[in-house]
Protein backbone atom coordinates (compact mmCIF):
# COMPACT_ATOMS: atom_id res chain seq x y z
CA UNK A 1 0.00 0.00 0.00
CA UNK A 2 3.05 2.41 0.95
CA UNK A 3 3.94 2.30 -3.33
CA UNK A 4 0.51 3.34 -3.62
CA UNK A 5 0.57 6.25 -1.38
CA UNK A 6 3.72 7.48 -2.56
CA UNK A 7 2.86 7.47 -6.35
CA UNK A 8 -0.01 9.36 -5.20
CA UNK A 9 1.63 12.23 -3.28
CA UNK A 10 4.15 12.56 -6.79
CA UNK A 11 1.40 12.54 -8.75
CA UNK A 12 -0.56 15.35 -6.50
CA UNK A 13 2.69 17.76 -7.03
CA UNK A 14 2.17 17.79 -10.58
CA UNK A 15 -1.20 18.73 -10.14
CA UNK A 16 0.03 22.05 -8.67
CA UNK A 17 1.23 23.56 -11.10
CA UNK A 18 -0.93 24.31 -14.43
CA UNK A 19 2.09 23.03 -16.93
CA UNK A 20 2.34 19.43 -15.54
CA UNK A 21 -0.63 18.46 -14.01
CA UNK A 22 -2.41 15.40 -15.02
CA UNK A 23 -4.99 15.90 -16.97
CA UNK A 24 -8.64 13.80 -18.07
CA UNK A 25 -9.19 13.47 -22.06
CA UNK A 26 -11.61 16.29 -21.53
CA UNK A 27 -9.62 18.81 -20.54
CA UNK A 28 -6.72 17.70 -22.25
CA UNK A 29 -8.58 18.31 -25.68
CA UNK A 30 -9.60 21.55 -24.43
CA UNK A 31 -6.08 22.70 -23.31
CA UNK A 32 -5.47 22.06 -26.69
CA UNK A 33 -8.30 22.91 -28.65
CA UNK A 34 -9.16 19.51 -30.15
CA UNK A 35 -11.83 17.02 -30.36
CA UNK A 36 -12.72 15.19 -27.06
CA UNK A 37 -11.40 11.98 -28.83
CA UNK A 38 -8.23 13.42 -30.03
CA UNK A 39 -5.84 12.41 -26.94
CA UNK A 40 -7.14 8.80 -26.61
CA UNK A 41 -6.53 8.51 -30.56
CA UNK A 42 -3.05 10.29 -30.23
CA UNK A 43 -2.55 7.84 -27.33
CA UNK A 44 -3.01 5.13 -29.19
CA UNK A 45 -1.23 6.73 -32.25
CA UNK A 46 1.86 7.13 -30.11
CA UNK A 47 1.39 11.09 -30.30
CA UNK A 48 0.72 11.39 -26.58
CA UNK A 49 1.12 9.72 -23.70
CA UNK A 50 -1.01 8.36 -21.37
CA UNK A 51 -0.88 7.16 -17.74
CA UNK A 52 -3.23 5.14 -15.91
CA UNK A 53 -3.92 5.50 -12.34
CA UNK A 54 -6.78 5.13 -9.95
CA UNK A 55 -8.34 3.32 -12.82
CA UNK A 56 -8.42 6.46 -14.47
CA UNK A 57 -6.47 7.56 -17.63
CA UNK A 58 -4.81 11.20 -17.30
CA UNK A 59 -2.75 12.92 -19.65
CA UNK A 60 0.46 14.80 -18.52
CA UNK A 61 0.14 18.28 -19.31
CA UNK A 62 3.88 18.79 -19.44
CA UNK A 63 4.00 17.20 -22.96
CA UNK A 64 2.10 20.19 -24.10
CA UNK A 65 4.05 23.31 -24.98
CA UNK A 66 2.13 25.45 -23.14
CA UNK A 67 2.54 29.04 -25.78
CA UNK A 68 2.17 26.70 -28.60
CA UNK A 69 -0.65 24.20 -27.22
CA UNK A 70 0.95 21.55 -29.10
CA UNK A 71 3.38 18.36 -28.35
CA UNK A 72 6.47 18.85 -28.05
CA UNK A 73 8.90 17.24 -30.39
CA UNK A 74 10.20 14.79 -28.00
CA UNK A 75 6.70 13.14 -26.95
CA UNK A 76 6.22 10.87 -30.17
CA UNK A 77 9.88 9.57 -29.56
CA UNK A 78 9.30 8.94 -26.07
CA UNK A 79 6.23 7.27 -26.53
CA UNK A 80 7.55 4.57 -28.87
CA UNK A 81 11.06 3.91 -26.80
CA UNK A 82 8.35 3.59 -23.47
CA UNK A 83 6.76 0.35 -25.88
CA UNK A 84 9.34 -0.76 -27.19
CA UNK A 85 11.01 -0.72 -23.54
CA UNK A 86 7.73 -1.64 -22.22
CA UNK A 87 7.76 0.98 -19.54
CA UNK A 88 4.45 2.43 -18.99
CA UNK A 89 3.04 5.99 -19.15
CA UNK A 90 2.36 5.73 -15.61
CA UNK A 91 5.99 4.85 -15.29
CA UNK A 92 6.94 7.13 -16.84
CA UNK A 93 4.90 9.97 -15.55
CA UNK A 94 6.44 9.41 -11.87
CA UNK A 95 9.84 9.44 -13.48
CA UNK A 96 8.66 12.66 -14.35
CA UNK A 97 6.82 13.84 -11.05
CA UNK A 98 10.45 12.43 -9.01
CA UNK A 99 13.54 15.16 -9.10
CA UNK A 100 16.67 13.99 -10.80
CA UNK A 101 20.21 15.11 -10.79
CA UNK A 102 20.63 15.12 -14.26
CA UNK A 103 17.71 18.22 -14.06
CA UNK A 104 19.48 19.82 -11.50
CA UNK A 105 17.73 18.54 -8.61
CA UNK A 106 14.13 19.82 -10.42
CA UNK A 107 11.22 17.27 -12.08
CA UNK A 108 12.47 16.44 -14.85
CA UNK A 109 8.32 17.28 -15.80
CA UNK A 110 9.63 21.58 -14.79
CA UNK A 111 11.90 21.19 -18.07
CA UNK A 112 10.65 19.31 -21.04
CA UNK A 113 10.70 22.51 -22.67
CA UNK A 114 14.74 22.39 -22.74
CA UNK A 115 16.24 21.14 -25.53
CA UNK A 116 18.54 18.86 -24.16
CA UNK A 117 15.44 17.26 -22.52
CA UNK A 118 15.75 13.60 -24.31
CA UNK A 119 18.86 12.88 -23.59
CA UNK A 120 18.71 13.82 -20.11
CA UNK A 121 15.55 11.84 -19.97
CA UNK A 122 17.17 8.82 -21.91
CA UNK A 123 19.67 8.98 -19.62
CA UNK A 124 17.58 8.82 -16.58
CA UNK A 125 15.23 6.37 -18.28
CA UNK A 126 18.11 4.25 -18.89
CA UNK A 127 18.41 3.41 -15.21
CA UNK A 128 14.89 2.43 -13.87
Amino acid sequence: MRDRDTAQEKLDLLNQDPQTRLLTAGEMAEYVDKSRNWPSEAARNGRLISARHAEATYYPAFQIDPVHRETWDWVSTMARILVNEGTSGRSFTLWAATPSPRFDGDTPAMHTGDPDFMAKAAGDLAEL
